[in-house]
């Protein structure tokens, strides 16, 4: 079985099983990260079942691609993304990726959030965890808090921006479900996918100019996100996504090389041998039920609350198949929460 989906009269509710130094986009290779091994994984954003992938779930560092985690904690975190945000002396002069901010300096959250994500500042990152949770430390356990809310296993975090530290680590499956979760979020998605933005000072100081380090979205077609990475220690790293004909794929390299080169190429063969097939219509009447202690409401149609598509393999060797099991009468008033039965997902192949 694939998948179960459970349901209420009038609207489906559903609970899935699905299968389970420095920072830049450049540097010199070190043989000490080759050392560490390397993993590799693409997954379909909306199921988030993996499509193809090499140590899947190794431990491993990750550099800055742990911003897109950092940019998802602020965006969910913070009501107003156009408040002003005062740089603390914490954030001033921290190391590497950097966009030189000022003690004192002032710039809206959303401006943070777009040098963090296009230029990878790590001075960005570190103000942005401080307006956040009050600390590095604070922030750091919200970011674990949000892991542990997506099922991740193979994920920790100690610092917002990525740079060496013990114990800060990912895996690529689970890096990839961070980047997919995000993606989901339009204010996210909006910030990853611009390749260049002007930050105008409030300051006196100079205007700020953001382009986006990150090539795929320069170089691969249909390209969405998300972010590189590199430390010493991590070696290169990259999380890519893209969309071809409905179906949106991310990729993740961790400590390759060819970063750039096999996030296309795992891209290119989730598009090319996979597509996306409805699996559940929220138009479609799965089942019909007779309704207690209601004079004028006899029956009752399920319905699912959305629809939901699954990908398979283009060349027919996978089939979908749903069987639904509902309890035949329900008694009014019945709550949405309570499901009188489910439709399941199999898979045949």
């Amino acid at each position: 079985m694939l998948c179960a989906f459970l349901f209420t009269a009038l609207s489906f509710g559903f609970a899935a099983v699905l299968p389970a130094g420095s920072d830049d986009d450049c540097g010199v290779y070190d043989a000490s990260a080759a050392a560490r091994g390397s993993s590799y994984a693409v997954i379909e954003v909306g199921s988030l079942r993996l499509l193809k992938g090499e140590n899947v779930s190794a431990r491993l560092p990750m550099a800055s691609t742990t911003k897109a985690m950092t940019a998802l904690v602020v965006i969910e975190n913070t009501p107003d993304l156009n408040a002003v945000v005062t740089v603390p002396d914490i954030a001033v002069g921290v190391e590497g990726s950097s966009i030189y901010l000022r003690k004192g300096e002032h710039l809206t959250v959303k401006e943070l959030l777009y040098g963090l994500m296009l230029r990878s500042g790590n001075d960005a990152a570190v103000t942005l965890a401080v307006n956040t949770s009050g600390s590095v430390e604070a922030f750091a356990d919200k970011m674990n808090e949000k892991a542990r809310s997506l099922g991740l296993t193979d994920t920790n975090f100690v610092n917002p921006h990525g740079l060496s530290a013990k114990d800060h680590y990912t895996s690529a499956y689970d890096l990839a479900v961070i980047a997919a979760t995000a993606l989901r979020n339009p204010v996210f998605r909006e910030i990853v996918s611009t390749k260049f933005i002007t930050v105008e000072s409030r300051d006196g100081g100079e205007t700020r100019y953001f382009a986006n380090k990150n090539k795929i979205l320069y170089n691969y077609e249909g390209a969405t996100g998300v972010k590189t990475g590199y430390t010493t220690e991590a070696g290169r790293c990259l999380i890519a996504s893209s969309v071809r004909n409905g179906m949106e794929v991310v990729a993740v390299a961790l400590n390759h090389y060819n970063y750039f080169d096999l996030c296309s190429s795992l891209m290119d063969y989730a598009h090319e041998n996979y597509v996306l097939e409805k699996v559940l219509d929220k138009d479609t009447v799965y089942a019909e039920v007779k309704v207690k202690k209601n004079y004028r409401v006899k029956s009752a149609e399920l319905h699912v609350t959305n629809s939901y598509s699954y990908p398979v393999k283009k060349d027919g060797s996978e089939k979908l198949r749903s069987e639904t099991e509902a309890v035949s009468e329900i008694t009014a008033p019945h709550s949405k929460d309570t499901a009188p039965g489910e439709v399941k997902i199999f898979m045949d192949n």
